[in-house]
Formats: C-alpha cells, sequence, structure tokens
C-alpha cells in the first residue's frame, strides 16, 4: 500500500527526512502523534506525491485515496451549492452533471446519515458552522468509498459530537478493511489503530507496539 524505502528530504531546516523507512499493508490502521513542526507534513506531502525526495523511493499502491485536511473550509462554499450537492461532488468529480443515478443518491444519503448531518441536506454549505462543514467534507472524502483514506489532524474546529462521529467513522471504516493513515493530536483517537508512531524532530519511533510487528519497531525519518 505504501513504502518508503530510505528517503532522505531536506527542507528548511525542518521536516528532515533521513534515510526514512515505512511501509503500510492494505486494509492497515497506522496512526501518526508528533508535535507541529516535527516533519508529519513532510512524511504526508511525500506519501501524496507532493513532494519529491531526494534519496530513496516511495511506493503507493494505485488505490482510491480520499485526503481529509486540517482546515475546516469548504472549497464548495463559495458558491450556493447545498450539502448533498457537495458531497454529490465527491462521486462525480468537479465535473457538472445533471442527474445522478439512484444508486449515487442511495450512497449520497448514507453517507449524510452516517456522519449525522442528513437533516442538514437542503442548506447551502455557506450558512454551515466550522463543524457541520467539516462533517461535509469528509462526507464527501468517503461518499467514494476509498480504498485508502488520509486524516491530516481533521478534528480541527469540530465540535465535540462531530469529533465523535468521525473517530467511530474511522474505526468502523478499519473494520471494513479500508486503509487509514490517520495523523492526530489526540492519542486516544487512534485506540484501534494498528500501530502509531510518533514523529518528532525529523525522527519516527513506534508509539505502541503489537504483537507480530516487530520489524516496525523504529524508522528513522
Amino acid at each position: 500500500m505504501i513504502e518508503l524505502e530510505n528517503v532522505t528530504f531536506n527542507f528548511s531546516d525542518k521536516g528532515i527526512l533521513r534515510d526514512a523507512c515505512f511501509h503500510m499493508d492494505d486494509g492497515e490502521f497506522i496512526g501518526i502523534l508528533g508535535p507541529n513542526g516535527g516533519g508529519k507534513s513532510t512524511f504526508l506531502n511525500l506519501v501524496l506525491g507532493l513532494l519529491k525526495p531526494q534519496k530513496g523511493s516511495i511506493k503507493v499502491s494505485d488505490a482510491n485515496i480520499s485526503y481529509i485536511s486540517q482546515t475546516t473550509s469548504l472549497n464548495d462554499s463559495s458558491f450556493p451549492a447545498t450539502v448533498e450537492e457537495v458531497v454529490g461532488l465527491g462521486l462525480i468529480g468537479n465535473k457538472p452533471k445533471l442527474f445522478l443515478s439512484k444508486a449515487e443518491k442511495s450512497r449520497i444519503k448514507e453517507v449524510l446519515i452516517e456522519l449525522g448531518i442528513y437533516e442538514l441536506r437542503k442548506k447551502l454549505v455557506s450558512e454551515l458552522s466550522g463543524g457541520q462543514a467539516q462533517r461535509v467534507k469528509v462526507a464527501k472524502a468517503l461518499v467514494n468509498n476509498p480504498s485508502l483514506v488520509i486524516l491530516d489532524e481533521p478534528d480541527s474546529g469540530m465540535d465535540e459530537a462531530s469529533h465523535h462521529a468521525l473517530i467511530h467513522i474511522v474505526n468502523d471504516l478499519h473494520k471494513k478493511k479500508v486503509s487509514i493513515l490517520f495523523v492526530s493530536h489526540h492519542p486516544h483517537d487512534l485506540e484501534e489503530a494498528d500501530r502509531v508512531y510518533f514523529i518528532e524532530g525529523g525522527n519516527i519511533s513506534e508509539h505502541e507496539i503489537h504483537e507480530c510487528q516487530e520489524h516496525h519497531h523504529h524508522v528513522a525519518i
């Protein structure tokens, strides 16, 4: 699914990776903890292909990837679209489509109910609170049934109920064998993760050691 082999990347005195190795299998739930500036963003940007390693190699299998960022603003909030219309863009991309199939409409309804925002479906996204907008963004990311979900501290601006709903959905995705890479600043968000790594000062080490995972005890980033 994701493999970094001896990756080196230097960027403005922080986010420095030296001979980094990391491995994640299909269906795994991997958690990442660490302080701001510790290298988490550099690691994610390399995985997403936004940065290229200066040395080493990165392999990410051809997966249907959804990325959920920490910003609460919706790219779609500048035009008068409803919640269900915005979530529907996750199925069809940003290309206009006049009619959705019955199956597509059913999937949109399903994910809106899962995230507790079905009652907001006809509301304009410009009228939403920060927590509601973040739930809509998560729904848009999940509606296309991704095989890999990457979450970058996605609870920014979320109220407690929205945060609880998000963690419940992440854990449910894990049970459905969806691959999850979850960067968080709350260790309790990652209680059901297969492995948790801590990134600080350019180094990554396993935060929780599970049986049968001995070959992942320490990874230098």
